[in-house]
């Protein structure tokens, strides 16, 4: 395991906002995932953290309303 994969598994959810504007303050480097629904994006989130509940999934596609904001502890 390198440094990197234990940054990504200490990964957690901070807050979820309605606007951009509601999200957490620019603290250095940002990955986002944009897709369609049913895309797989939470999937990709929880395999990328080795979690297996980070990233609710759901079978019903467009359920998602909401920018979900999730951060790591940087070592």
């Amino acid at each position: 395991m390198t440094p990197f994969d234990s940054t990504f598994q200490s990964a957690h959810f901070i807050k979820s906002a309605e606007k951009l504007s509601q999200c957490p303050l620019d603290q250095g480097v940002e990955v986002a995932f944009a897709g369609r629904s049913n895309a797989g994006k939470s999937t990709a989130l929880n395999t990328l953290t080795n979690q297996r509940k980070l990233a609710r999934t759901s079978k019903t596609p467009g359920r998602t309303q909401l920018i979900n904001c999730f951060g790591t502890q940087c070592r």
